[in-house]
């Protein structure tokens, strides 16, 4: 038995140094994950994923016994197709993507240095490190779309007078918004969490497995949105929109755990009875245990890990040149200043955020102007990036949004895709059209950006910047579109004269 034992003591030493300094080389992303479970209720669930990894592999530790490690160095392979996806969501600043490549190397490690007999034997233990990933954001929008949408045919359907603009429901005695927090992500997510742990615990058979998954993402979005009618059908019953409105997280959480618990008692009906332990032919290593090749193995496999962190610190070592010159020329006007020229700026920690007035072309002395800003970043990197989830295009303590639609605008004699969005505070409206500029060319999609951060940072030419423009909104909505449509007409400036200055200024280098 000693011979063994100190096999398996020589591997798991091993794997838990090359463990521990993966974790080190990428820090930045375990710490972002850390943070987000900190600070965001949606993802404090993550926190239990690694005590329950630990409890699902102690309680297979006979089954493991009967496998000896092995070194499997042939699996190295797959770790330069990792590193070059995280590499690529680096450049292109998805923190996601890169923590899923973090656990990817883990679970590679793993295999190299235990074999595969031993990692196939502890693979959902395994596999379930991907929820320590806090994934899932981009689904905040659409999900809040559904529960306003579902909340609205609800009051409908119970005859309650109500009027809804965007995410805003208005009662006659209160005003009510299906905010990201009331999206039901956080329910959907811990529910999927524990419903992969429920199925592997309780079903043997795929069909049954798959449908309670399924059912895993149909209830918590149904129920979601029963929970936001419930709420506000609640505040219209009592007449008390204020009470309802401080105690519909503690509602909310009730409601959900009762969900939770129904569609855990129905799952468990149909669980597949488990007539004994499995039968684990046992698996020795496929070559005579050496501790200096278990050793060599966890070099070999931390040297080829450390090429991507070391390449990204040489790509982010390089000088950064600021030239916010090259988006703010083409406009052709002057006064750009740093500091906000109304009620209305855009909340991004970019480099250098520039402000100015743009003529309205309206022929009124007391006609309304425009403000243009340009939030412009010089080089893609973490905490100063144009795609970030922090980034917002109005202060959200101070505007609310109501409408959101595409529009095409002239800048100049050229045609551009732009964002519209009508935004109010209470005691002021304002039209806010705004599009994305980078590698010379302008976009409104976030994944064309994503796309031109992985190129630029190969080519070079990494600026990019937010292009906004506001006006308050004094009378009808089409007058304000009017007005930003002829003030940007009325550019002298050309796109190809932004496009020439960016090909002569290198940035980011």
């Amino acid at each position: 038995m000693e011979w063994p034992r100190l096999q398996w003591s020589w591997h798991l030493a091993a794997l838990a140094l090359v463990v521990s300094l993966i974790l080190a080389l990428f820090q930045t992303d375990v710490s972002n994950a850390v943070q987000v479970w900190w600070n965001y209720p949606t993802y404090s669930h993550c926190f239990l994923i690694l005590p329950i990894s630990g409890w699902l592999l102690w309680r297979m530790r006979g089954e493991l016994a009967q496998h000896s490690p092995a070194l499997a160095p042939k699996f190295l392979f797959a770790v330069p197709v990792i590193l070059v996806i995280w590499l690529a969501a680096n450049f292109a600043t998805i923190n996601e993507v890169r923590q899923f490549a973090v656990i990817a190397l883990v679970e590679v490690a793993t295999l190299v240095l235990l074999g595969p007999w031993v990692f196939r034997a502890a693979l959902f233990p395994m596999l379930y490190l991907f929820f320590l990933v806090p994934f899932g954001q981009y689904l905040i929008p659409p999900m809040q779309q559904f529960a306003t949408a579902f909340t609205d045919a609800g009051l409908s359907l119970l005859n309650v007078p109500h009027f809804t603009q965007g995410t805003t429901i208005e009662l006659t005695n209160g005003r009510f918004e299906i905010a990201e927090a009331c999206a039901g992500l956080r329910f959907l997510i811990a529910t999927l969490a524990l419903g992969v742990l429920f199925a592997h615990m309780a079903y043997r058979t795929w069909p049954k497995a798959a449908l309670f998954m399924a059912a895993c993402i149909v209830v918590p979005l149904i129920g979601n949105g029963l929970r936001c009618l419930g709420i506000i059908e609640l505040a219209h019953v009592t007449n008390n929109a204020a009470a309802v409105e401080a105690d519909h997280l503690i509602y909310g959480w009730l409601f959900n755990s009762a969900i939770l618990l129904v569609l855990m008692v129905i799952g468990i009906q149909f669980r597949d009875e488990i007539t004994g332990p499995a039968t684990v032919t046992a698996r020795a290593g496929g070559s005579a245990f050496s501790p200096v090749r278990v050793s060599i193995t966890a070099v070999v496999t931390l040297l080829c890990v450390a090429t991507g962190p070391a390449f990204a610190a040489w790509h982010e070592g390089k000088p950064l040149v600021m030239h916010p010159e090259t988006v703010t020329a083409q406009f052709g006007l002057d006064g750009w200043t740093d500091r906000a020229l109304g009620s209305w700026r855009p909340m991004y920690n970019a480099d250098s955020v520039l402000m100015t007035k743009l003529d309205s072309g309206g022929t009124s002395a007391g006609g309304e102007r425009i403000d243009a800003a340009v939030a412009y970043y010089a080089r893609n990197r973490d905490g100063r990036s144009l795609i970030a989830t922090t980034n917002q295009l109005w202060d959200l303590s101070r505007w609310n949004q109501l409408e959101a639609s595409d529009v095409s605008a002239r800048i100049g004699s050229d045609s551009v895709r732009m964002k519209e969005a009508l935004i109010t505070s209470g005691v002021e409206q304002r039209l806010v059209w705004w599009t994305y500029w980078m590698d010379g060319a302008f976009t409104t999609s976030s994944l064309t950006i994503k796309l031109r951060q992985l190129k630029t940072a190969f080519t070079g030419n990494e600026a990019a910047a937010l292009v906004a423009f506001s006006t308050p909104v004094d009378g009808a909505i089409e007058d304000a579109r009017k007005r930003i449509q002829t003030g940007l007409a009325g550019l002298t400036a050309k796109k190809s004269r932004a496009i020439a200055a960016s090909r002569s200024i290198v940035t980011g280098q």
